[in-house]
């Protein structure tokens, strides 16, 4: 038996992000024990509920590496859970897998970063948003590190490209519906072209259904996202969810024949209406190659031997083949920027031409975007 922890508050403010990451855990733990494990040896995830609660996620890292003895934690989901647990893992020499997007500007030996970094879906989303709506933008997002991080640097991006922010807004958890409906009406009658929203977990339901509920132009200013997924898409009615982008590195309506399996066996398991998204895909892709890892380690599951054949690794998952980038361990993706449908899925509007690597640090970038997107 191998165990894994897991590390995904299943109540609080980011429950419908941080199940549909354990949702992905789940599915790639069933598919490999199902198929004989890893030589004969079935991973047992040891899961655990910090619930939202930036101390525990601490607390309950510290007992998985030490009471559990496990090496490898799958989990956090917003930035200030992953900061309390990376110093965790340093100190005890294990390995985060974090599988969110989040602002960049860190490295950690011990941590895998599977999610996106800016350069991976800022510039491509604000890209499209300038060749296709226009250059007047505003900002609103839950009042998280990683919010400020990222309208810091859409800011930068903005203005040095010729575009204007007209506003910028950060809301507690728990905001009421109608605080989000009035800085959404202000900035549409202010001529803002989209709102970039860094909006999170449950208040991304309230923050759509509120803007489903303003009176905006007949031609549609979006909400153009880094954060929603199909996973928050479910919970909203069918007009709240339509006709918004959101920019990732994968979405469940991909075409492929490896794509199309994994969504068959997803909804077979958590529901025929369930979509996957970026979040499940991105979890059972690393428990995929944690997997890989531990074959190439002779069945080893010490740190620095994991972290050695880790460096690097590819897998073919279900957005495509995904590697681990030897200079930073971030993944690198293809880009995607889809439009929300009313069945809750996203219509893909633009792909990127080739896999980005990740560049956390933004060194390559003169914030000036001046290149045309092709949709």
């Amino acid at each position: 038996m191998i165990r894994i922890g897991v590390l995904f508050s299943q109540s609080g403010p980011m429950t419908v992000s941080e199940k549909a990451h354990l949702q992905g855990i789940i599915l790639a733990c069933d598919e490999i024990n199902a198929g004989g494990g890893i030589d004969g040896r079935l991973i047992e995830p040891v899961i655990v509920d910090p619930a939202g609660d930036d101390r525990r996620y601490a607390e309950l890292a510290t007992e998985l590496l030490v009471r559990h003895k496990v090496n490898a934690i799958f989990g956090c989901c917003l930035s200030t859970s992953r900061k309390a647990v990376v110093p965790v893992v340093e100190r005890f020499n294990g390995i985060l897998f974090y599988p969110s997007v989040y602002e960049g500007f860190e490295y950690s030996p011990n941590v895998i970063y599977g999610g996106a970094v800016p350069n991976q879906v800022i510039v491509p989303l604000l890209e499209y948003i300038f060749a296709e709506r226009g250059k007047t933008i505003a900002l609103a997002g839950s009042d998280t590190l990683y919010a400020r991080e990222i309208n810091r640097i859409v800011g930068e991006f903005v203005a040095d490209s010729g575009g204007v922010v007209l506003e910028t807004r950060y809301f507690d958890f728990g905001a009421p519906e109608d605080q989000f409906a009035a800085f959404l009406q202000q900035v549409i009658d202010g001529g803002a072209n989209a709102v970039v929203s860094t909006v999170v977990g449950e208040d991304t339901i309230r923050f759509y259904e509120a803007f489903a509920r303003t009176d905006r132009p007949q031609d549609g200013i979006p909400i153009a996202s880094l954060t929603t997924t199909e996973s928050e898409l479910a919970r909203m009615s069918a007009a709240a969810r339509s006709g918004h982008l959101s920019a990732m590195p994968y979405f469940g309506s991909l075409d492929g024949q490896r794509n199309q399996q994994f969504a068959e066996t997803f909804r077979k398991r958590f529901g025929e209406n369930c979509h996957p998204g970026v979040y499940p895909a991105v979890c059972y892709s690393l428990v995929h190659i944690f997997a890989d890892a531990v074959r190439q380690s002779r069945g080893s599951t010490d740190s620095d031997e994991l972290l050695a054949a880790l460096s690097g690794a590819v897998f073919k998952g279900p957005g495509g083949d995904t590697f681990i980038d030897v200079d930073t361990n971030h993944f690198a993706f293809r880009p995607l920027v889809g439009q929300s449908t009313g069945t809750g899925e996203f219509r893909i509007v633009w792909r990127g031409a080739n896999i980005v690597r990740p560049d956390p640090y933004l060194v390559g970038y003169d914030r000036s975007l001046s290149r045309a997107v092709a949709t």
